[in-house]
């Protein structure tokens, strides 16, 4: 069970042994102030290839992990590449599997901890239209760039909207997670619409 109340012992291997960190889950505020500050940035090399850098997320990340360390006596020293790392696991959300179910998808996802389950009324053509201008900004930069900033915020919005039911949480789903179950069940509407207009 995934429950985002209880304190979390993180273990990370460095080179000089391991640091035993203890946090708490960020607060859904937190984590969309995080993605607000990390600026993803897409540099146009020609020839249809990109490349995509994510600005600021070490400093970012260590911003955040300031925030969420529970104090303790003699706390390992954590640097900003190894805040990042530590962000990272927490932020763990990896689509396994996404199932249509009549008018509703059931999206799998593994998170730290374990894997859980979100079932998503199918979203209306408006709904992912709205989603899709709220969800990202993108500024033209010159020479060639882009700079991304995601805003979690709408994908809570819909989520609220679509969520018929959770199973694998103590409480509800933190924002993170909202977002990464409205995001598989789009792409999925997104994959079953090219399924059903391709003529082979």
């Amino acid at each position: 069970m995934f429950d985002s109340g209880i304190t979390i012992a993180l273990h990370l291997r460095t080179p000089a042994g391991v640091k035993n960190v203890r946090v708490r889950f960020p607060s859904d505020e937190e984590w969309t102030e995080r993605q607000r500050r990390r600026k993803i940035i897409i540099k146009q090399l020609g020839r249809g290839i990109s490349e995509t850098i994510i600005g600021n997320a070490e400093e970012a990340d260590a911003v955040l992990l300031a925030k969420i360390r529970v104090p303790e006596e003699n706390a390992p020293e954590v640097d900003a590449f190894e805040s990042n790392r530590i962000i990272e696991q927490l932020s763990q959300v990896e689509v396994d599997d996404v199932v249509q179910v009549g008018d509703s998808f059931r999206v799998t996802l593994r998170v730290l901890g374990g894997t859980v389950v979100h079932l998503l009324k199918m979203p209306s053509a408006k709904d992912v239209t709205e989603y899709r201008r709220g969800f990202a900004r993108v500024l033209d930069l010159p020479y060639n760039r882009q700079e991304l900033t995601i805003n979690l915020t709408a994908g809570g919005a819909l989520y609220k909207k679509l969520i018929a039911s959770t199973e694998g949480y103590v409480g509800e789903p933190p924002i993170i997670h909202q977002a990464g179950a409205v995001k598989a069940a789009i792409d999925a509407l997104d994959a079953g619409l090219q399924e059903a207009g391709d003529p082979n």
